[in-house]
C-alpha cells in the first residue's frame, strides 16, 4: 500500500515518470462529475487530478486513456494547458494509451491552470466519438527539487522477446552514493507476484539479479521509487543549494514549508520475455591457453601439445584437421585426443631438437552448440637444442611429500622434480615406484616439463609408512641416468574413528557482498578441517558472472581452497562463488549446505588524469576557501611530494589517503568545489596517485 501511495504522490508532482496503461475501467461507485466526464470521454485518469492543490511548479500533465483505446487514435488527440485564457507553451508526446504535456518552463506558483484534452475516438461502431474534457488544478508556492532521477532502463519499456535470463538495469542521472541508495525502492512483478532477487549498484547503474531466471513469454513490470526527502541522509536544513527558490520573491525560503520536501519520484516500465525457456548459446568458444606457450624455448622433444578451451567442445570437430603441428611448412604426424575441455596433440615420434614448431587450432573447432572459435589460435615454440657433449647425470631436485613427512592425506599424488628434461620413455611405473612395506602400490605415472607424478589407483591407507623410489633407469634426453636411486618415505594421516561431523566453510575472501574488489583477485574458502583434495576442484568450487562460468583453476593447501581465474575479472560486475556439497572432508563427510557468496569488482576508471592539470587547480580552490595543513607550492612535483610526506596522498593505498577519506565521505565545504572536481581527485587516486 505504501508503494501505491508514493506512486500517486509522485504522479501529482511528477519529476520523472514513465507510465504504462495499467489502470482499469472499473469501480465507478461514488464518482464525481469529473469522473463521469472522464468516463464519457473515454479516459481513465488525469494527472494532476481535477481540483488538485499545491501541485509542483514543474509537473507533467498526463492523460491515461482506457485500456481499450487504440494508440493511433490516442495520438490524434490534442492536449493543451492554459493559465486563465493564456495558453502555456509546452510539448505533447504520446506513448501507447498515454498522452503527456511537458511545459517549456516552470509554471507560475500559487496559480490556477486548466488542462484540456480533445479526443476523436471510436465507440466500437466505427462512429466518431468526439469529446472534450477539461480539468483544473492549482500550483503551490514551492520549489523545483534537484533529485536524482532515472535516465534509462533495460530492457526498454514495452520490449518483447526479451531473454528470460536477463538482469534488468536502471541508469540514474548521477553516481549512486550510499545515502542515495537508501532512498531507492525497486520492485519487479509478474502480475501481482513480486520477483525475488537482489539489487546491486555500480557508479550510476543498478542491476537487479533475480534469484532464479525469469519465465519465458511472460509480462513483467518494474517500478523504481526514489524517496526525495533530503537525499543527503540527515535531518537538518540544507544550505548547499539543494533546492532552488522558485516562488518569485527575493527571499531564500528557510521556513521548511516547501510542499515537495516529502515526495518521491517513480519510474514504471514493463517488458515481455520471449523464447521457450531454453537459453540459446551464441557465444564463440575461445582457446584459453596452449602448452607449450607461445615463444617458449628449450621444449623437450618428447612433449605433447595441449590446448585448453573456454567451454566444452564438439569432439567431432577436434581432430588432426583442426589441431595441427608444423615444422616450417611440413605437417608433423600425430594423433589428437580430447578430454574435459582440453585437446592434446601427441606426435607419432619425438620432435627434432633445436627447431621451431607451430601449433594451430583452426576455426573449424566448434563448441557443442555449433559456435566456432572466432580466430585461429597459434603457438610457436622451439625445442631443446641437442647437446652431443652432455655427460652430466640428472638429479632429483625435490619430492612431494617430502622425506619423513607425516599426516599426509590418503589421496595424495607423489611427485619428483628433476634437474633437467628427461626422456619420457624412461619415466614409468618401472622407474618410479611406491611401496607400503614390501608391497607395490598400483598406480600410473605421468611426466610434464621436468616433473614426474605417481598417481595411486586408489587412496592410500591411513596411518601407514610408504616408500617412493626413482631408480637409476630414469634417463635424461641425452641418455644419462641418475647416478643414485632417489628413495624417500612418508606417513599417511591416521584415520579418525567415528568421524561423522560435516565440515563447514569458516571464511571466504572476498567476503559476501564485498564491493570494489580488484579484478585480479583470487577467491578463497577456508574449511573447518582437512578436506579430501580430490573433492576440491572446479566442479565443487565455481565462480560465475551472472549465469556464465568463469574459467579458472582450483588449488588446495592446508584447509584453504583457492580459485584462480584464468584471466582478470571484468570491472564493475557482480560475481558469485559457490562451494557445492560435493566437497568432502578426509573421512568422506560432505558439507551440509552449499556455500554461496557474491562480490562486486572495482569499476574501471578512465586513465590519464594528471596531478598538475586535474588535481592542483581544485586543491587551490580548497585553499582559497579555508586553510589546510598541507604545504602548497606552485611547482607540481614539490606540491605532490608535500602531500605524500604528510599522508594526504598515499600512492600505494589510496583509501588510506587523508584527502580521499575526506572527499569520499562527502565534502563538508558546501559547493566550493563541484562533484565533477571531487570525482577527478578520487579517480586520480584510484589510478595510482601519479606525480604527473
Amino acid at each position: 500500500m505504501k508503494i501505491f501511495k508514493n506512486l500517486l504522490s509522485t504522479l501529482a508532482i511528477a519529476s520523472v515518470i514513465l507510465m504504462t496503461s495499467c489502470t482499469t475501467d472499473e469501480d465507478t461507485v461514488g464518482t464525481t462529475q469529473s469522473d463521469v466526464n472522464l468516463e464519457a470521454a473515454g479516459l481513465a485518469k488525469t494527472f494532476p487530478a481535477n481540483l488538485a492543490d499545491t501541485v509542483a511548479v514543474n509537473p507533467l500533465i498526463v492523460v491515461n486513456f482506457k485500456s481499450t483505446a487504440i494508440p493511433s487514435e490516442v495520438a490524434a488527440s490534442e492536449l493543451s494547458l492554459k493559465q486563465g485564457t493564456v495558453p502555456v507553451s509546452g510539448t505533447v508526446t504520446f506513448s501507447g494509451t498515454t498522452a503527456t504535456f511537458r511545459p517549456v518552463g516552470y509554471l507560475a506558483p500559487d496559480s490556477q491552470f486548466t488542462a484540456t484534452i480533445k479526443t476523436n475516438l471510436k465507440d466500437g461502431s466505427s462512429k466518431d466519438h468526439e469529446m472534450e474534457h477539461s480539468w483544473t488544478f492549482r500550483t503551490g508556492n514551492h520549489h523545483h527539487q534537484k533529485a536524482v532521477s532515472v535516465v534509462s532502463v533495460t530492457p526498454l519499456n514495452s520490449a518483447t522477446g526479451v531473454a528470460f535470463d536477463i538482469y534488468p538495469t536502471i541508469t540514474f542521472s548521477e553516481k549512486m552514493e550510499s545515502k542515495m541508495i537508501e532512498s531507492v525502492m525497486f520492485n519487479l512483478n509478474k502480475g501481482t507476484t513480486a520477483v525475488e532477487g537482489s539489487l546491486t549498484y555500480s557508479e550510476k547503474t543498478a542491476t537487479f539479479i533475480p534469484t532464479s531466471s525469469l519465465e519465458a513469454n511472460t509480462l513483467y513490470t518494474g517500478m523504481i521509487t526514489i524517496n526525495t526527502n533530503n537525499n543527503d541522509g540527515d535531518d537538518e536544513d540544507d544550505d548547499d543549494n539543494y533546492y532552488e527558490d522558485n516562488d518569485g520573491d527575493d527571499n531564500d525560503d528557510g521556513d521548511d514549508n516547501d510542499d515537495d520536501e516529502q515526495s518521491s519520484n517513480t519510474y514504471i516500465w514493463s517488458f515481455t520475455t520471449g523464447g521457450d525457456g531454453v537459453v540459446v548459446d551464441i557465444t564463440a568458444p575461445t582457446v584459453l591457453s596452449i602448452d607449450p606457450a607461445n615463444n617458449a624455448t628449450s621444449i623437450a622433444i618428447s612433449s605433447n601439445i595441449t590446448a585448453a578451451f573456454s567451454e566444452a567442445m564438439n569432439t567431432s570437430t577436434i581432430s588432426t584437421a583442426t589441431f595441427t603441428l608444423k615444422q616450417g611448412t611440413t605437417n608433423v604426424a600425430g594423433s589428437v585426443s580430447y578430454s574435459g575441455t582440453t585437446a592434446t596433440f601427441n606426435p607419432t615420434g619425438d620432435l627434432t631438437g633445436g627447431l621451431v614448431y607451430t601449433a594451430t587450432i583452426t576455426t573449424g573447432a566448434k563448441d557443442v552448440a555449433g559456435n566456432a572459435i572466432a580466430v585461429a589460435k597459434t603457438s610457436i615454440f622451439t625445442t631443446l637444442v641437442p647437446n652431443a657433449l652432455d655427460l652430466t647425470a640428472p638429479t632429483v631436485l625435490s619430492v612431494v611429500p617430502a622425506n619423513s613427512a607425516a599426516s599426509i592425506a590418503v589421496n595424495t599424488n607423489i611427485t619428483a622434480t628433476f634437474s633437467e628434461a628427461m626422456n619420457t620413455s624412461t619415466i614409468s611405473t618401472t622407474t618410479f615406484t611406491l611401496k607400503q612395506g614390501t608391497t607395490n602400490v598400483a598406480g600410473s605415472v605421468s611426466y610434464s616439463g621436468t616433473t614426474a607424478t605417481f598417481n595411486p589407483t586408489s587412496d592410500l591407507s591411513g596411518g601407514l609408512v610408504y616408500t617412493a623410489t626413482i631408480t637409476t633407469g630414469a634417463n635424461d634426453v641425452a641418455g644419462n641416468a641418475i647416478a643414485v636411486a632417489k628413495i624417500w618415505s612418508f606417513t599417511t594421516l591416521a584415520p579418525v574413528a567415528g568421524d561423522t561431523t560435516a565440515p563447514t566453510v569458516l571464511t571466504v575472501v572476498p567476503v559476501n557482498n564485498a564491493a570494489s574488489i580488484a579484478v585480479n583477485t583470487n577467491i578463497t574458502a577456508a574449511f573447518s578441517e582437512a578436506m579430501n583434495t580430490s573433492t576440491i576442484s572446479t566442479t565443487t568450487f565455481t565462480l560465475k558472472q551472472g549465469t556464465t562460468n568463469v574459467a579458472g583453476s582450483v588449488s588446495y593447501s592446508g584447509t584453504t581452497a583457492t580459485f584462480n581465474p584464468t584471466s582478470d575479472l571484468t570491472g564493475g560486475l557482480v560475481y558469485t562463488a559457490t562451494i557445492t556439497t560435493g566437497a568432502k572432508d578426509a573421512a568422506g563427510n560432505a558439507i551440509a549446505v552449499a556455500k554461496v557468496w557474491s562480490f562486486t569488482t572495482l569499476a574501471p576508471v578512465a586513465a590519464g588524469l594528471s596531478f598538475s592539470t586535474d588535481v592542483m587547480p581544485t586543491l587551490g580552490k580548497c585553499n582559497d576557501c579555508h586553510t589546510h595543513p598541507w604545504t602548497t607550492s606552485t611547482v607540481a612535483s614539490t606540491y605532490y611530494t608535500n602531500l605524500v610526506n604528510g599522508g594526504y596522498v598515499n600512492p600505494t593505498n589510496y583509501t588510506s589517503s587523508k584527502i580521499y577519506s575526506k572527499l569520499n565521505s562527502g565534502h563538508p565545504g558546501g559547493s566550493s568545489i563541484s562533484t565533477a572536481e571531487i570525482n577527478k581527485i578520487l579517480d586520480w587516486m584510484k589510478e595510482g596517485s601519479k606525480n604527473n
